[in-house]
C-alpha cells in the first residue's frame, strides 16, 4: 500500500448563508484603534465575511454530502471520517450527540470517527497528513476529511489578523482510483517554545516543513504553481509566505477580502477556487499551508 497513488476526491466547501462587510461590524473604528491599524481595507484586504446561525455539525454535513456524492459508489468505500474544528461539545454525551448525528446524516452508520483540534486554524492541512499515513499504512481505505467552525454570538470576529467567517470544507482521501488530485506527500514542523497567545507565525518553520515536502516529491519551491493558504490579512501572508521563499505571484489572495478566513478550511476552499478558475492545469503542482504560531502544516498536490 506504501507505493500506491494516493488521491483527493469530492473537494468541496459550504460558507455561512449570510454575507456581511467588514465595515458594517458594530464598533470597527474602536477596534481599529484598539489594534493600531489604520482604516485601509485596501491595504488588509478587508470586505466581506460569511454568517449562519446553523449548527457547525450542518455545516459539515453539508459539504460531506457534496463529498460523498462525488466519490459515488467507487471503490473502495468510505471507512473512516476525520473531523476537525477548533473546538468540539464539550461533554461526553454532547460528543456522541455530534459524531452520532453527523454519521447518520451521511449514512456512514460503520465508519471510524477520528477527531482533530489543538492545531486551531491549520487543523484541516494536519488532518490531511494523518488521512495519508492512514490510508497509506492499509488502517483504511478511503477518509472523509471534513473540517468547520463557526464563531459563538458572543465571540468576536475582528481579530488582529484576520476577519473570521463561518464554513465547512471537506474532501476524501484514497488508494489507486485517479480523482481530481494526487496527493504526494505532507510534511509539518513545530517548535512547542513558540506557542504562545498572540505570536507571530515564522516562516523558518515555513521553510522547514517545505524542505521535507518537496524532498519527498524531489521538487523544488519554483516548481509549485500556486500555494493555497491561510486567508490572513493580505500583509501578514504576503510577507511572511515570501520570507519562506515563494513569489508573490504564487499565493492566492483573492479569497482574502471575499470571504475572510473560514478557520483551518481555508487552503481546501482555496485549492478548490483556483482549479476551478482554471489556475493550476493538469500534471502542475499545487501546495497546501497552513501556519499558526508554532507549526506550519503542508500537503504537496498534482492537479489530474
Amino acid at each position: 500500500m506504501e507505493n500506491q497513488k494516493l488521491y483527493l476526491h469530492g473537494c468541496h466547501y459550504f460558507l455561512g448563508e449570510e454575507e456581511r462587510r467588514v465595515t458594517e461590524i458594530p464598533g470597527l473604528a474602536t477596534w481599529l484603534a484598539r489594534n493600531q491599524m489604520i482604516d485601509d481595507p485596501g491595504l488588509w484586504g478587508w470586505d466581506r465575511f460569511r454568517v449562519t446561525a446553523r449548527p457547525t455539525v450542518e455545516l459539515l454535513a453539508e459539504t460531506a454530502r457534496r463529498s460523498l456524492a462525488d466519490f459515488g459508489a467507487r471503490q473502495p468505500s468510505v471507512d473512516a471520517v476525520i473531523l476537525c474544528a477548533t473546538h468540539f461539545p464539550t461533554d461526553v454525551d454532547g460528543h456522541a450527540d455530534f459524531i452520532g448525528r453527523l454519521l447518520e446524516t451521511l449514512g456512514l452508520h460503520q465508519a471510524i470517527p477520528y477527531g482533530v483540534t489543538l492545531n486551531r486554524c491549520a487543523t484541516l492541512t494536519s488532518a490531511l497528513g494523518l488521512a495519508e499515513t492512514l490510508v497509506r499504512s492499509g488502517r483504511h481505505q478511503a477518509i472523509l476529511v471534513a473540517a468547520g467552525d463557526t464563531i459563538g454570538a458572543h465571540d468576536e470576529r475582528l481579530r488582529p489578523f484576520a476577519v473570521f467567517s463561518d464554513g465547512a470544507a471537506s474532501c476524501i482521501v484514497s488508494a489507486g482510483q485517479s480523482g481530481e488530485f494526487q496527493l504526494l506527500g505532507t510534511a509539518a514542523a513545530v517548535d512547542a517554545r513558540m506557542m504562545r497567545p498572540n505570536a507571530e507565525i515564522s516562516a523558518d518553520l515555513t521553510r522547514r516543513a517545505d524542505a521535507e515536502l518537496f524532498a519527498l516529491a524531489e521538487v523544488g519551491l519554483r516548481d509549485i504553481k500556486r500555494l493555497a493558504h491561510n486567508n490572513l490579512w493580505k500583509p501578514i501572508v504576503v510577507m511572511k509566505e515570501q520570507q519562506a521563499g515563494f513569489r508573490r505571484d504564487q499565493l492566492h489572495l483573492d479569497n482574502i477580502p471575499r470571504i475572510g478566513h473560514v478557520f483551518s478550511c481555508d487552503p481546501l476552499i482555496n485549492m478548490i477556487d483556483l482549479a476551478a478558475s482554471g489556475s493550476v492545469a493538469s500534471g502542475e503542482l499545487l501546495a497546501l499551508g497552513s501556519s499558526v504560531s508554532g507549526a506550519r502544516f503542508g500537503a504537496l498536490l498534482r492537479k489530474s
